[in-house]
């Protein structure tokens, strides 16, 4: 049941990926990163009403909902920033990274110890990324130099490591609770929270809201539907299996990114991330 959760987490991810480059024609990225939570709100609060509200809360739910939540706020920025400065493919497979890392940080902070064979996974997804980088040939070490030069792509990694942290907050919050009232609670804050940056950035204020707001719902609507897919998946499967196959989204994003925004390359790119996602299979099925 894990497995086909978090691969419907995967489907609205990639959706939702398209969506935020789309609108990044249209808003600023304080703006998107605003309604990429807050839009989400409307799809996420409703089920509150359906599940039961816990008698009691314990203190480790506070402390991971503060972490957390202060963890995907600085997360967001960075990624929406990644995407405007660089293509999504070259961007979205650097997120293959973040099972990587959950091989350290989740037997850490959750005791999620996944099996040895998990480990083969991670020289796959690092001959992605090496492959992904190649813009040229004049030496060996031109894809790791490329890789280094795309500011997108620095942001990206950041957001990956990022992202193995907060990911095993979740699981923490939804233990303590549940995965609707946590899901409920932490985009709330996270909505919350952008909100502040969105206002204090007084700069971009003047002409918030021209057009396609159409379009920033429907990406909300991916967001909460992802969201309570994934929280629901980890209460159920170890965080970095999940995760892993949540990145199924980086070939359905890589795909939107060459058809749909017509960028370069798109050939060497897939495949690159095609082997990331290789990886990502071993470690999630090892």
């Amino acid at each position: 049941m894990w497995i086909i959760l978090s691969f419907l987490t995967a489907v609205c991810e990639a959706l939702k990926d398209g969506l935020c480059k789309k609108s990044l024609q249209q808003y600023d990225v304080f703006t998107i990163s605003w309604a990429w939570k807050v839009f989400s709100l409307p799809f996420i609060i409703p089920l509150i009403f359906f599940v039961p509200i816990p008698e009691v809360i314990p203190r480790e739910f506070w402390v991971a909902l503060l972490t957390g939540g202060g963890l995907n706020i600085l997360a967001t920025l960075l990624y929406i920033r990644a995407i405007s400065l660089s293509d999504l493919s070259i961007t979205l497979p650097l997120l293959s990274f973040t099972p990587v890392f959950l091989l350290i940080t989740s037997p850490i902070m959750v005791g999620d110890i996944p099996a040895p064979l998990g480990f083969a996974g991670v020289f796959l997804i690092f001959l992605g990324s090496y492959i992904l980088g190649i813009k040229d040939r004049t030496t060996i070490f031109s894809p790791l130099q490329a890789i280094v030069k795309e500011p997108g792509a620095r942001l990206m990694l950041m957001v990956a490591l990022i992202w193995s942290v907060a990911a095993n907050i979740d699981k923490i919050g939804v233990m303590a609770t549940t995965p609707f009232f946590w899901a409920v609670c932490v985009q709330s804050f996270i909505a919350m929270g952008l909100t502040i940056v969105l206002f204090i950035n007084r700069s971009s204020m003047k002409g918030r809201f021209r057009t396609g707001t159409g379009m920033l719902l429907l990406m909300g609507f991916f967001t909460g539907a992802g969201f309570v897919f994934q929280m629901t998946a980890i209460s159920i499967g170890l965080v970095p299996y999940v995760i892993a196959i949540k990145r199924m989204s980086i070939v359905l994003g890589v795909l939107i990114g060459g058809l749909y925004f017509m960028e370069k390359d798109l050939k060497t790119r897939l495949g690159a991330a095609f082997i990331m996602v290789a990886g990502v299979f071993l470690i999630a099925f090892s």
